[in-house]
């Protein structure tokens, strides 16, 4: 029972379609039943080839999985470098 919650909660955060729009300091990420938009922090993780995006919105917070396979090579290396920045700049301030 507790994979099948699991499960659930993965497929959730793994959005199948959208649109990801990169701007300076906002992530928006748009798609048919799911709209986020806030910044990307610095919990954002790398695994295999699939990203996972912890981004802080004004008042939820949310988790996003974008997998390579699923966005064009330009568009995941643009994601990638925003969360390496992300994550970069939050070690760095510390």
């Amino acid at each position: 029972m507790a994979a099948y919650i699991f499960w659930r909660k993965i497929l959730e955060i793994h959005p199948i379609n959208g649109v990801i729009i990169l701007e300076p300091k906002v992530f928006r990420f748009e798609g048919e039943a799911l709209k986020v938009q806030g910044e990307i922090t610095q919990k954002s993780r790398f695994y295999g080839s699939s990203i996972w995006l912890h981004i802080k919105g004004f008042n939820e917070h949310h988790w996003l999985v974008i997998s390579a396979n699923g966005v064009d090579e330009q568009s995941y290396a643009r994601l990638k470098r925003a969360t390496l920045s992300a994550i970069n700049c939050a070690l760095e301030s510390k």
